[in-house]
C-alpha cells in the first residue's frame, strides 16, 4: 500500500461522459484500471474466498460478509483489510469523479468486493433496486450534482453473457413517489431502456444510488469479479457496519483519513481548492 497522496484531477470526467451520467445516470470508463492494480484486487479477493471456506477466518476487524453462498460471495468494508483495496477506494480518479458529482470533498461511504458465479436457471432474475431517494440533488453552474455516487469496476472482461451490471437509464431523476416496481414493468415492455454494461476488465461503472439497478444474469461459465467503492459528502455518516477502522485510520495521511472517516465534515464543500464547474456540456 503507497499512502502517497496522488493528485486528484479536476475535472475528472470529459465534458461528453458528464452529460452521459447527467441524461442516462451512469457513465462506463474503460481501462481505468491497470493490468497490475486488477491482478492485485483479483489475487486479494480469491484469497480471502478461499481462507473463508477453508477456516471461516475473516481477513480482519471491522468487515462482515453480505454473501457466502457458492454462487456469491461478498466482503464488506474493505480499506483496512488489504492494500490493493485501500489502493482502489482512494484511487485519485475515483476520488475525483465522487468530488465532481458530489459538488464538493467527499467520504467513502460503502465498500465492498463479490464473487459472483452463475446460478441455475429458474433462479435467474434481476433484482432491480435503488438505495436512496433521488432527492437528494441539486444544481450548481448548470450542472447535476447528487449526494451518493459510486465506481464500480468490474474485474474481469465483460461480454453481453456475463452479467454486467445493469440499469435502467434515466431512473436517477423519477421521483420516489413514483411507484418502483411500475417503472420496472413500463422498462420491461421497452428493454430498449435496460442497459447492461459491457466492456474489458478494468473499466469502471460510475453511477448515481438513485439509479435503479441490479446484478446483471451471468449465462456464461464464467466468474464475474468486481469491487466497488459508494462516496457521499463529508457531513454524512458511513453506513451501518462500514464505519472505518480508527486504528487503521491513525495510520495514513491526513488527507485520505479524512475519505476513510469524513473528519472534514465542517469544511464541506470546498476545503482543499476550489471545486468549480468543469467546462459546460451543453
Amino acid at each position: 500500500m503507497s499512502d502517497a497522496v496522488r493528485q486528484i484531477p479536476f475535472p475528472a470526467l470529459t465534458p461528453a461522459q458528464r452529460l452521459h451520467i447527467e441524461i442516462y445516470g451512469y457513465v462506463v470508463l474503460e481501462n481505468l484500471l491497470t493490468d497490475a492494480e486488477i491482478s492485485a484486487i483479483t489475487d486479494t479477493l480469491y484469497e480471502i474466498e478461499d481462507r473463508f471456506r477453508t477456516t471461516g477466518q475473516m481477513p480482519g476487524p471491522h468487515c462482515f460478509n453480505t454473501s457466502t453462498t457458492e454462487q456469491f460471495f461478498r466482503i464488506d468494508n474493505l480499506p483496512h483489510l488489504a492494500p490493493a483495496f485501500f489502493d482502489y477506494v482512494t484511487h485519485p480518479r475515483i476520488v475525483g469523479m465522487a468530488e465532481e458529482i458530489t459538488g464538493g470533498p467527499v467520504r467513502l461511504q460503502q465498500s465492498d468486493a463479490h464473487i459472483r458465479r452463475p446460478v441455475p436457471e429458474q433462479d435467474r432474475r434481476l433484482g432491480f433496486h435503488r438505495g436512496i431517494n433521488p432527492a437528494y440533488d441539486h444544481q450548481e453552474n448548470g450542472l447535476y450534482h447528487f449526494s451518493f455516487i459510486k465506481a464500480l469496476s468490474n474485474l474481469t472482461d465483460l461480454g453481453p453473457e456475463d452479467g454486467g451490471t445493469t440499469v435502467i437509464a434515466g431512473t436517477h431523476k423519477v421521483p420516489a413517489d413514483v411507484p418502483q416496481e411500475e417503472i420496472v414493468a413500463a422498462a420491461m415492455e421497452d428493454p430498449t431502456m435496460i442497459h447492461q454494461v459491457e466492456a474489458p476488465a478494468g473499466s469502471t461503472l460510475l453511477f448515481y444510488e438513485s439509479l435503479i439497478h441490479a446484478a446483471g444474469i451471468i449465462e456464461s461459465d464464467k466468474d464475474r469479479l468486481l469491487i466497488l467503492g459508494g462516496y457521499m459528502p463529508t457531513m454524512f455518516q458511513a453506513w451501518n457496519g462500514y464505519d472505518p477502522d480508527i486504528d487503521f485510520a491513525a495510520t495514513v495521511s491526513d488527507e485520505h483519513r479524512a475519505l476513510l472517516t469524513g473528519e472534514s465534515k465542517f469544511h464541506w464543500p470546498r476545503k482543499r481548492r476550489d471545486l468549480g464547474a468543469p467546462a459546460q456540456v451543453i
